[in-house]
């Protein structure tokens, strides 16, 4: 009998994006070092130049993004597409820094403590305007004098709190960008004062001074306890309860996170502000789209929202 020799793996690398570099830029702003992720069209720039998305959370939605963009870039019309991360490969890290960027200022008592997570301290929350603030003085001059871009045409996408942070800075900015995608916005967030701006940004665009196109994009499910539960929760709920019966236990935590579920109201609210900037009346140009993906929940939607975001960028 022949002795069967179990394959082996050919020198092996890491996966490359198609048609996209990264390096790692300071900022004077923020005193952080962000990872900028940069994907180019295979395809000659417009006479314009290339439509910009920015995106938040780069590490994670940026190779979504491009990889999209390049398909789009098959038809001719496609944008470059600018992902902003972290230098870090560490899923915790990524989380934690982000979450000082993305957030306005937030008492402690409106930070919720997850379980699993080091003890929340204030000064990882509430950097949202000094996020902004690098994007608009440190990054996008320095990508407008490396591509050929339209200053024109600049999108702003966000998932999450990337989704609230892209309706703060709509809000509070309107003339930042052209088009601002709010997926899955967690409008909840220190009890919805991500909306306190609203009546300013109201009388903006009824006096015609700004003319965004807006997309707020949600999980149908998004209201809907997950199931099978997140391997975080059954954990909490085993260690504050471990002589609660593993039936029982999972019953308590599937009540616990309906009604945070219900608390969070993530469709709901997505829904109740498409509704309110769609009742605006504003000067020609400016319009509000929303859509409700049916069956996807908090993480599904990110993937559904990438292609949804781009047509929105580039197709009429």
């Amino acid at each position: 009998m022949i002795e069967s020799v179990p394959p082996t793996l050919p020198p092996q690398g890491p996966v490359a994006v198609y048609g996209s570099i990264q390096f790692d830029l300071p900022s004077k702003i923020t005193d952080r070092i962000y990872r900028i992720f940069v994907f180019t069209p295979p395809i000659p720039p417009p006479p314009a130049g290339f439509p910009v998305v920015v995106v938040t959370d780069g590490n994670m939605t940026f190779p979504l993004m491009a990889t999209v963009d390049a398909t789009f870039a098959l038809t001719g019309t496609a944008a470059l597409v600018v992902g902003v991360g972290y230098a870090t490969e560490d899923p915790m890290s990524l989380f934690s820094l982000r979450n000082r960027d993305l957030t306005p200022p937030t008492p402690l008592s409106n930070i919720e403590q997850r379980s699993g997570q080091a003890p929340v301290k204030l000064e990882d929350y509430g950097g949202s305007e000094f996020f902004y603030r690098f994007l608009m003085d440190e990054l996008r001059p320095l990508i407008a004098g490396a591509y050929s871009v339209d200053p024109n045409n600049q999108t702003l996408y966000g998932h999450s709190i990337g989704g609230m942070f892209t309706v703060s800075v709509l809000l509070n900015h309107p003339e930042s960008f052209c088009k601002f995608v709010a997926s899955s916005p967690s409008i909840f967030w220190n009890k919805r004062s991500v909306l306190k701006d609203l009546p300013s940004f109201t009388r903006k665009v009824q006096a015609r001074a700004v003319a965004p196109r807006v997309l707020i994009l949600v999980g149908g499910m998004e209201q809907a306890a997950p199931s099978p539960l997140p391997p975080a929760m059954s954990k909490a709920i085993t260690e504050k309860m471990p002589k609660v019966p593993a039936a029982l236990r999972n019953i308590i935590a599937k009540i616990f996170i309906k009604r945070k579920m219900l608390q969070w109201r993530m469709v709901d609210n997505a829904r109740e502000l498409a509704n309110a900037l769609q009742n605006i009346k504003g000067a020609p140009g400016y319009e509000v789209r929303f859509h409700a993906f049916q069956g996807e929940d908090h993480l599904t939607a990110l993937p559904a929202s990438v292609g949804r975001a781009l047509a929105f960028v580039l197709k009429a």
